[in-house]
């Protein structure tokens, strides 16, 4: 840990690379949750000399991932590569352990309580996986409980009952929001993530996690502009067309198959199209599909009389009528 030297006027801490004193250590030595360092809760090496130490590395392995973390190993630093691309977001190299550090703290990470043993049980965890991820999760009678797609969705780690648990609860977002784009369905995902740590950090006590968590859900939420005040902004000013609406549900929840108690087992769509398409196109002497589908079965019932084939319209009201021979001569 950093050496404390007492003076006259005030403690000063040294760096255990370059000796340089320092008045406090909070600005000039990162802070660390490792046991290694519990008597400070900050790493031994100033801030100065840790990004010399990234450049070292970096001009070793060339490879600032790669530097990254074989500085965390050395200083027992929790380290995980979806983090490290989070902090950097393509910065450069001077901005990498800083932005590190910043995201460090954040509950997906672990608060900054991890150190790099978890590093490594997460890696042994991920090669565990691989067999997880093609396979899905089986019961003991080698029945698949939870998918591969549920595993690639949902990434590895969770129990079964978690798996069942963010499945339901991102089914229950997709049934009351619209989830029209790939980035709101990676944030209600989160929100989903979220929801189940911070149940866990309730079960267990921890109002501090509890609480950050909270706040992350919220900040979520307005990223995703489902914050109920957004969603009534939304309702007021952004109606979307009857068209665009149509189009929208059938994209996201198109109507399905009936089952096969409630097809069409009367016929009522055919008795329809016969008898009033058919029947209408007829009468007003239009020829289409539906004008001879409605001879067709009109041919059925058309009772045909040979005396008859020749007469005129009057004689044949004459036969009816009458029901005399004289259509006939």
């Amino acid at each position: 840990m950093p050496a404390k030297k007492q003076t006259k006027n005030e403690a000063q801490y040294v760096c255990c690379c370059c000796g340089k004193n320092y008045p406090v250590l909070k600005g000039n030595f990162r802070p660390s949750k490792s046991p290694r360092y519990a008597a400070t809760g900050f790493l031994p090496i100033c801030n100065t000399c840790l990004d010399k130490e990234l450049y070292k590395y970096d001009e070793l392995y060339n490879d600032t991932k790669l530097a990254m973390k074989r500085l965390c190993m050395a200083w027992d630093i929790y380290f995980n590569e979806d983090l490290y691309k989070v902090s950097r977001k393509g910065k450069g190299i001077s901005y990498v352990i800083s932005g590190y550090f910043s995201q460090l703290n954040f509950p997906k990470w672990g608060s900054g309580t991890k150190t790099y043993d978890d590093t490594l049980i997460e890696e042994e965890k991920e090669k565990e996986n691989i067999t997880s991820i093609e396979d899905g999760i089986k019961d003991e009678e080698g029945n698949v409980i939870i998918s591969p797609e549920m595993i690639a969705k949902w990434g590895t780690g969770f129990t079964p009952e978690e798996y069942k648990y963010l499945e339901n609860s991102f089914g229950d977002w997709k049934a009351k929001v619209v989830i029209d784009s790939k980035a709101r369905e990676c944030l209600v995902r989160d929100l989903c993530i979220i929801k189940l740590q911070q149940n866990k950090a309730l079960q267990n006590n921890d109002v501090d996690s509890f609480t950050k968590l909270g706040n992350l859900f919220q900040k979520t939420l307005a990223s995703a502009n489902l914050q109920p005040i957004q969603e009534d902004a939304s309702d007021k000013t952004g109606e979307k067309p009857l068209g665009v609406m149509i189009q929208m549900f059938e994209n996201e929840r198109p109507i399905p198959n009936p089952d096969p108690e409630w097809e069409d087992v009367d016929g009522i769509v055919r008795f329809i199209t016969i008898y009033f398409l058919g029947h209408l196109s007829k009468m007003l002497g239009i020829k289409n599909k539906y004008a001879a589908m409605y001879e067709e079965e009109m041919d059925k019932y058309r009772a045909e009389v040979p005396e008859l084939e020749d007469a005129d319209d009057d004689g044949v009201f004459d036969y009816i009528i009458n029901g005399s021979n004289e259509a006939t001569k």
